[in-house]
């Protein structure tokens, strides 16, 4: 575990277990209250911090096997409701306590902690981003944080599965991620962390020549 940020309404800690994969959990300073992001595999050392606390609700950035293989052991010890884009819902049990497909600009809110969840397709056709607000309207000069999953890794985009995917990332990434803050803090699920505006910085190069319409895959911003 490592501590990640905190402020004064709340503490980001962060757990690599699985398939490298971070997992987060979200505290409530005032109650106590957290919200998990992401499961994978091995999830022991979440579910012991966590216990610590009293979870709220578990939001899975997408579907793909890596994010989720620790669910049922999360869910077992913590029986609350979990969100997911709508189309990545089968990638769950079908006894999973699952409350509301998320939507874009959904809030979602565990004591003081405030979550707004976008719609960002294209990694997976319900792959989903999680911005948690700064404290700036209570505490001046807080970065916000996103929650980006496979949807943007420090250099570049995640992994797609065709041209159209790509163009689908992409088209999220400029319509929803790339218009926040530029100080936000970019927390994927996999690796260490970036800012908005250093991926807009990356991108620019990128997006200023045409985009082949054979690239997909992994793909970085300075490659092009």
């Amino acid at each position: 575990m490592s501590n990640v940020f905190t402020g004064k309404y709340w503490t980001i800690d962060r757990f690599i277990s699985g398939f490298a994969n971070n997992a987060f959990l979200i505290t409530c300073a005032r109650t106590g209250s957290s919200v998990i992001i992401d499961t994978p595999a091995d999830p022991h050392e979440l579910i012991k911090v966590a216990s610590r606390t009293t979870v709220g609700t578990i939001l899975i950035t997408h579907g793909h096997r890596d994010h989720v293989e620790g669910y049922e052991n999360v869910i077992e010890k913590f029986p609350v409701p979990t969100r997911i884009g709508a189309l990545d819902r089968e990638a769950l049990p079908e006894t999973a306590p699952f409350s509301v497909s998320i939507e874009t600009r959904m809030l979602v809110r565990v004591g003081d902690i405030t979550l707004k969840s976008l719609f960002t397709p294209g990694h997976t056709p319900g792959s989903t981003c999680y911005v948690l607000e700064s404290d700036a309207s209570k505490s001046k000069g807080e970065p916000a944080h996103v929650f980006t999953g496979d949807t943007l890794f420090p250099g570049g985009p995640g992994k797609s599965s065709s041209n159209k995917a790509l163009r689908k990332i992409i088209d999220s990434l400029e319509t929803h991620i790339f218009n926040l803050p530029e100080n936000s803090v970019v927390l994927p699920g996999h690796g260490e962390f970036t800012t908005i505006g250093e991926s807009k910085r990356e991108f620019r190069q990128f997006s200023s020549k045409p985009l082949d319409s054979d690239l997909y895959g992994d793909v970085t911003w300075a490659s092009i």
